[in-house]
């Protein structure tokens, strides 16, 4: 069974201008499609105007994620406020009686499954927010999977966010960059059906062997290649080690970049 993932990159970054995002965001991926696709544009910008014309694309992707970190940060202020209000409304609603059957009832389970706790923790908990601080071989193993030249050297250049929910049973992963997605997942469970720019991948997460990180295995549906993505966590637990290995099936020697994510 395949699960498809609830949420994707859609809700999240939506064709159209909002008012949280002034201009579409797709717009940075026309321009870099033009730009790596013109073979008279991509030799002149070898030649004449690489090194300027790059920096000025990041510069200007890095604003326009700084801008929708800044919004999407500022409304999820007022959601959480709102949310917190409408709890303490229902908090001193409830009735005294009431409460006190539901904290008997949690007592007497807990006298009953003494080990719960111990049951449904986690080996490795990788939750928190954590941003990318440095990269090695990332333009590479990009390359290797067809992604156009501007694009590359754009999402090497940009300092993506990721926001890691775990628990024993369940992983979630949100991504904020270039391109930003959230999916869900059951730890050991079955596949879960995600797309990455186009290419259809079945996802299966499981603890690593030293059970130091976390891995998710991508099958590809369409491409002829599979991908592993580990996450690492640092002995201070403030850092995250991600390495992705594209393994192809053809023969070819695998291509693996290493990425750290420093918790924020």
């Amino acid at each position: 069974m395949i699960v498809r993932s609830e949420r994707t990159a859609v809700t999240k970054n939506p064709l159209f201008a909002t008012k949280q995002q002034p201009f579409p965001p797709w717009c940075l991926f026309l321009a870099g499609l033009l730009l790596g696709t013109r073979s008279e544009i991509t030799q002149w910008l070898r030649t004449y105007a690489e090194a300027l014309l790059v920096s000025l694309y990041a510069t200007g992707v890095t604003i326009y994620l700084l801008y929708s970190a800044y919004t999407r940060r500022r409304t999820n202020k007022f959601t959480q406020s709102a949310k917190r209000a409408t709890k303490a409304v229902t908090t001193n609603t409830s009735s005294a009686p009431t409460t006190s059957i539901a904290a008997t009832t949690e007592e007497d389970d807990a006298l009953k499954t003494p080990s719960t706790t111990q049951q449904t923790q986690p080996p490795i908990d990788l939750t928190g927010t954590y941003q990318l601080i440095s990269n090695q071989g990332f333009e590479e193993f990009l390359a290797v999977q067809g992604v156009p030249w501007a694009l590359r050297r754009a999402a090497n250049a940009a300092r993506p966010i990721h926001r890691i929910t775990q628990t024993a049973q369940q992983l979630t992963i949100q991504i904020q960059g270039i391109i930003e997605s959230e999916t869900t997942y059951i730890i050991n469970g079955p596949p879960v059906e995600t797309n990455v720019r186009g290419r259809i991948f079945e996802d299966v997460v499981e603890y690593m062997e030293d059970n130091h990180g976390i891995r998710v295995r991508k099958k590809a549906l369409t491409e002829d290649y599979d991908v592993t993505v580990e996450r690492v966590l640092s002995e201070d637990k403030q850092e995250i080690v991600l390495t992705s290995t594209a393994f192809f099936r053809d023969g070819r020697p695998s291509v693996s970049s290493v990425q750290l994510f420093r918790r924020v």
